[in-house]
């Protein structure tokens, strides 16, 4: 029994059913209805499709009626069909809504936050989740232009803050650690994965495996701490 805690177009998935017995069986999340939708292109009776979130993991294995598990994968962060699909409002390369809701059914968007937010809390969302050093300089630019008119495009954001990014990181746009940082912010990424790191021990089996595939130093320190703090007990 193992559980792929973040489905997305189902990579991981197919290649765990590849070598899962045939009495065996997989349980996939995710909270993106896109990838709920893909899940339905794999015609294996051994795969248990659940619309949540990794951060609700051990509720949702309970409601599945599962009490423990060989083995957890979580691979964090956005997927490339979220960042390819211009409509999500994930990407500066796509002029669409300011939206970057993994979970397009309910929550507030990116373009909610801005729209009211104060300049200290965009300062600190961009500042802790994009490490983006021009932070104040961006929140103060999004405030007064917010008063002339509502900021409701990924295009109009990207402009915005490449106006103000004066220092650039060469081979990255001006834009990137901002639109991260929203991302994260309105998706409670890093809240989820403190949730869910602690959850997936717990439904461990002993001996069984937790793999964690993270990709940026803010998900890296949660894991690492998490990792180190286990792998120290003695209890």
């Amino acid at each position: 029994t193992w559980v792929d805690g973040t489905f997305g177009r189902g990579g991981h998935s197919r290649a765990i059913l590849e070598r899962l017995g045939p009495h065996g069986r997989l349980y996939a999340l995710d909270r993106d209805p896109q990838a709920i939708a893909a899940a339905r292109e794999i015609n294996d009776q051994r795969l248990v499709m659940l619309h949540r979130s990794f951060g609700e993991l051990a509720d949702a294995l309970q409601q599945a009626g599962v009490e423990s598990v060989d083995g957890v994968l979580l691979d964090i962060g956005v997927s490339s069909p979220q960042l390819d699909e211009g409509e999500r409002g994930f990407s500066f390369r796509f002029d669409a809504p300011l939206d970057m809701r993994m979970d397009t059914t309910r929550g507030e968007t990116a373009a909610e936050f801005l729209a009211t937010a104060e300049i200290r809390d965009i300062t600190e969302v961009i500042r802790n989740y994009g490490e983006e050093r021009f932070a104040f300089q961006i929140a103060k630019k999004i405030v007064a232009a917010r008063s002339e008119r509502p900021l409701t495009t990924t295009g109009q954001l990207a402009t915005l803050v490449r106006e103000t990014v004066r220092t650039r990181e060469p081979g990255q746009d001006a834009a990137t650690r901002t639109f991260q940082a929203l991302r994260i912010h309105v998706n409670q990424e890093l809240e989820q994965l403190a949730l869910a790191l602690p959850q997936a021990v717990e439904v461990l089996k002993p001996g069984g495996r937790l793999v964690v595939i993270s990709f940026h130093s803010l998900e890296d320190r949660i894991v690492k701490h998490f990792m180190r703090e286990q792998s120290s007990d003695n209890s």
